[in-house]
């Protein structure tokens, strides 16, 4: 192989490469993406229960009367 040609195979290759760690890049960030809307999700669904909760308390108060002084 000529000095040419193995200059722009490792050109070729070093695209090669460069193109491969942002294609993981990628992957890693839309895999973190996704856990972290699973976990907002997970943390709002957690809250969900409380309100209703909280929100049927307000609503046997306000129908006894016994609202805030």
């Amino acid at each position: 192989m000529d000095r040419i040609t193995l200059l722009l195979h490792r050109r070729r290759d070093r695209r090669r490469v460069a193109a491969l760690r942002l294609r993981s890049a990628r992957l890693r960030f839309e895999h973190s993406s996704a856990a972290l809307r699973r976990a907002a999700l997970d943390h709002i669904d957690g809250h969900s229960p409380i309100g209703a909760m909280l929100r049927a308390t307000l609503a046997r108060l306000a129908a006894e009367g016994a609202g805030p002084a």
